[in-house]
């Protein structure tokens, strides 16, 4: 690894990060699990999480595949050493964490039944290199499986105007990072020039309504946490006015307490055979 972890990950280093981390996989719980399902996670298994952040989908994945293990990896010191702790806490004995590229793997050829990333391709300069480097350490007849969002797939009723331009600023502020937000509509063709098939891609919409009131502020929240890390980078940059900020702010407040609110957003999951 070449550089700090915040040149390739924004939110490296940072606390909130860990917690908005762990917040995220508990809004995205209904997603991972029918992830886990297509993925056919089974006992014995030995699986990477590329990317693996705080460590709360491979913490997930080990229950799935005991006696089997998970290997965590992540660019993050900070996001590898609270891994590491949550999973002791939990009492997640088959799981290891590891500092780690997910473009340049130490793991040998053929190493894992699979090969798991999620959250990660947006962030990475090149999404091809990175999927061969994952196909590589996968074993002859195992699988890669990406996840990503694509936030051509964010839908709120009732319309959200100045959140919404907010969240497409931040998408351009993003984007002078090299963060694609529109990054799961592009994993079929970066799966076929990484040479895996077949290549099967699954929409995963998750949603949240006032039935749900927890899972609607989860689900609302996270994207929210997000830019507010953000802000002061959006501000330098000029994208947005501190008073555009605090009106999407208070349009998000109200929101959250319409009765008839309804959130959804949208990952792609795409699954391809090593062979």
């Amino acid at each position: 690894m070449t550089g700090k972890p915040q040149d390739r990950y924004v939110h490296a280093g940072k606390l909130e990060e860990v917690m908005r981390l762990e917040a995220q996989a508990k809004a995205f719980g209904k997603v991972l699990e029918k992830e886990f399902e297509i993925v056919d996670l089974k006992p014995g298994m030995k699986v990477l999480d590329a990317g693996c952040g705080t460590g709360a989908v491979a913490r997930k994945m080990a229950t799935k595949v005991s006696p089997g293990e998970v290997y965590g990896i992540d660019i993050d010191p900070l996001f590898i050493c609270e891994a590491r702790k949550l999973a002791a806490n939990e009492g997640v004995s088959n799981v290891r964490f590891e500092l780690g590229d997910v473009d340049s793997l130490k793991y040998g050829d053929g190493t894992f039944d699979i090969s798991y990333c999620r959250l990660v391709l947006m962030h990475v300069k090149n999404p091809v290199k990175t999927v061969t480097e994952l196909k590589r350490v996968t074993k002859k007849g195992g699988v890669v499986a990406v996840s990503d969002n694509d936030d051509g797939g964010v839908i709120t009723y009732p319309e959200m105007p100045k959140m919404m331009d907010l969240w497409t600023k931040y998408g351009r502020s993003a984007k002078i990072r090299g963060e694609d937000r529109y990054i799961g509509r592009q994993l079929f063709s970066i799966f076929s020039h990484a040479g895996l098939s077949p290549i099967t891609i699954y929409p995963l919409p998750i949603h949240a309504t006032q039935q749900t009131p927890e899972m609607l502020k989860m689900l609302v929240l996270v994207p929210v946490q997000i830019m507010e890390q953000c802000k002061e980078n959006m501000m330098r940059e000029g994208l947005v006015a501190v008073e555009h900020y605090e009106e999407a702010m208070k349009e998000v407040q109200a929101f959250l307490s319409h009765p008839g609110a309804f959130a959804m957003g949208l990952t792609f999951l795409a699954v391809g055979k090593v062979t």
